[in-house]
Order: C-alpha cells, then sequence, then structure tokens
C-alpha cells in the first residue's frame, strides 16, 4: 500500500517536530489502533516519551496520512 502525508500533515510535523519515519513506525507496528470520524483511522504509538497519534484514511490502495499530534507520556 501507498502512503500520502496530506499538506495539513505536513504542517503539523514541521510544528510538532514529528519526522516521517516516526508516522511511519506508528502505522506499521501501533500500540494501539482505534476508530475516529468518516471511516478514519486512529494509529497509537508510544516513541521514547511521547504518545504520537496518526490519523490516516484509506482509499483505493492508498493510505492518506491526514493529520499527526504528539501526547506527553
Amino acid at each position: 500500500m501507498k502512503f500520502n502525508i496530506s499538506r495539513h500533515a505536513k504542517r503539523r510535523m514541521k510544528e510538532r517536530k514529528i519526522v516521517q519515519t516516526e508516522i511511519m513506525q506508528a502505522v506499521a507496528h501501533p500500540d494501539e489502533v482505534a476508530p475516529s470520524i468518516n471511516g478514519r483511522v486512529n494509529y497509537l504509538k508510544n516513541i521514547g516519551a511521547r504518545r504520537l497519534k496518526v490519523t490516516c484514511k484509506d482509499e483505493a490502495d492508498t493510505r492518506i496520512v491526514i493529520t499527526v499530534m504528539e501526547r506527553n507520556l
């Protein structure tokens, strides 16, 4: 499956100092997966002292990263 990172997610990555490898790790090996609104899925992953939440939407053969958030543990 191909991945596409939305413009919104790229802005949030820059603001929150989250790199693409962290996003890929969260989606590929999440600690938790939870449904979201409008058919989206939240992937949660603890990385170091941070907890990442990556919201994605699947379209055809592409997974689109909608937004990324960070929470302190």
